[in-house]
């Protein structure tokens, strides 16, 4: 169970403190490593640490404490969909998507070695008191070996974020992180959740229905109804075309986290975007049945994965790309979220 509190530091600092109580202490290897991820990088995008310690108590069993900066204006997952959700201005959406971005370029480009942090999405968005973004949470993050192009590792994420290399054969790579920052930004965007179920049990991914107001040039139609301070058509179009680039489904699609925040900041414009595989879909019945017997956000689901013939394009990198002939992949798999 964890438990967040606001504190202060003797210079009268705010402080928001990460309380992990009644935890087994062979975890305690695990907290070590966030605790080494977070202490290791310092970036204005980036939450910083402050301390850290474990203790033992009678009533609250063993228990571990974070110390990070308090973010006085909560997450982006709080303003975009928490219960005192407000319509944040284009202003703002720039400055969190351009935020976002450089804290990953940092954390793939910038630490030593490279982090993948493989838990992006809007509540580890966190939001100073002039709406900067920091990247928080690397409880899940992975350090990437000098040399290495990719880890096969054991799934973890929020379902919607994945990406589907990632979900279905393990393969992490900084282009995983690229895709969860993809779907963020197009919730950022639309003001829409990432994934959502109808009554009818019938999944909606925010990915796949930008990309289709996409291939009928209404690029436009992702953007929240409403959203105060409104920039010209083509500039809020080049975002969409961004997060829609960076959420495609093939990994070698997408773009660097550098060659994002030079799309988002300069006049550099988006690569063609290639075709999508048909989308990915999971049992919706299966996922819950998995939740309701794990007794947590375990997911596990049975589907298939298929590309059709598409569209010529190019990686922004120049390298071109054609989308093979069909192909029907059949799995199943699990995976936190």
């Amino acid at each position: 169970m964890c438990t967040d509190y606001r504190g202060y530091l003797s210079d009268g600092s705010a402080v928001a403190f990460k309380r992990f109580k009644n935890c087994s202490a062979v975890g305690d290897a695990d907290f070590k490593h966030e605790v080494e991820v977070i202490a290791s990088v310092r970036h204005v995008n980036l939450v910083a640490l402050r301390g850290y310690c474990t203790a033992m108590t009678p009533s609250d069993g063993h228990q571990r404490i974070i110390v990070c900066d308090l973010m006085k204006n909560g997450s982006l997952n709080d303003h975009l969909f928490g219960p005192k959700k407000a319509r944040l201005s284009w202003p703002i959406r720039r400055k969190i998507a351009l935020g976002t971005a450089r804290g990953l370029a940092y954390l793939h480009y910038g630490a030593q070695p490279a982090i993948i942090h493989r838990d992006i999405k809007a509540s580890n968005i966190l939001l100073d008191d002039m709406f900067e973004a920091k990247v928080a949470d690397f409880g899940l993050a992975k350090f990437t070996p000098e040399g290495m192009t990719h880890l096969t590792t054991r799934v973890a994420g929020k379902m919607g974020y994945v990406a589907p290399e990632y979900a279905l054969y393990g393969q992490l790579t900084d282009r995983s992180d690229v895709y969860s920052f993809g779907v963020t930004l197009l919730e950022l965007l639309s003001g829409k959740k990432a994934l959502t179920v109808s009554d009818e049990n019938h999944p909606t991914v925010v990915a796949d229905w930008a990309w289709s107001l996409v291939k009928k040039d209404k690029a436009l139609d992702v953007i929240e109804a409403h959203m105060p301070e409104l920039r010209p058509a083509e500039f809020l179009e080049k975002y969409v075309l961004i997060a829609v680039l960076c959420s495609h489904p093939e990994l070698q699609c997408r773009p660097s986290m550098d060659q994002v925040v030079k799309m988002l900041e300069t006049d550099v414009s988006v690569p063609s975007i290639p075709e999508r595989p048909i989308p990915l879909v999971a049992r919706i019945d299966d996922i819950e049945r998995s939740i309701k017997c794990n007794g947590s956000d375990q997911v596990s689901g049975s589907g298939s994965y298929r590309c059709s013939r598409g569209k010529k394009g190019s990686t922004s990198s120049g390298s071109p790309i054609e989308v093979s002939n069909e192909r029907r992949i059949a799995y199943t798999d699990t995976m936190d979220i």
